[in-house]
């Protein structure tokens, strides 16, 4: 998959593309950071999808779209502490739902990346942390917890916290 960005007057506009090789499709899924985006697919095989890829860049490139400047980029941490230094059965299932329900939330409206959750030191205990990389912190802030709500772990269960 590749995200390219650009930011005009009022926002930050998205492209991303990919091959969906279980469904043989090449996906392109784009919009305004923070809004769910829109997505097109096509048939492809793989030596197709290398083809309409190397089209995407260039076209993302002429109209603007670059990867996002370091600088511009925002890490929040997303903490579920634990009961001890490695989760219980419990901890893993709400770990695994809170993972898969901010993904989610955070790839259509494209908002940025999300770690694989790990096991950390925490407040002199142990934490799953997810790492988000984000160009618009509050958007990805208001997205996660929508992401929690809409989710059956407590929102008193997460911690967000920048850097």
């Amino acid at each position: 998959m590749i995200t390219l960005y650009r930011r005009d007057e009022q926002a930050w506009n998205y492209r991303e593309a990919w091959y969906d090789e279980a469904a043989g499709e090449f996906v392109i899924h784009h919009g305004v950071l923070g809004a769910n985006g829109k997505l097109t697919s096509e048939r492809a095989d793989a030596e197709e999808a290398e083809q309409l890829l190397e089209s995407f860049i260039a076209q993302c490139r002429a109209d603007g779209y670059t990867e996002p400047p370091a600088e511009s980029q925002i890490e929040i941490r997303l903490l579920y502490p634990l009961k001890g230094e490695t989760p219980s059965a419990s901890e893993e299932r709400n770990i695994g739902a809170v993972h898969r329900d901010v993904l989610a939330i955070l790839a259509w409206r494209g908002l940025g990346l999300l770690s694989d959750p790990v096991i950390e030191a925490h407040d002199g205990g142990h934490a799953s942390v997810m790492r988000i990389t984000t160009l618009h912190q509050g958007k990805a802030r208001e997205a996660v917890k929508a992401a929690v709500r809409g989710g059956d772990v407590p929102a008193s269960k997460i911690e967000l916290r920048v850097g």
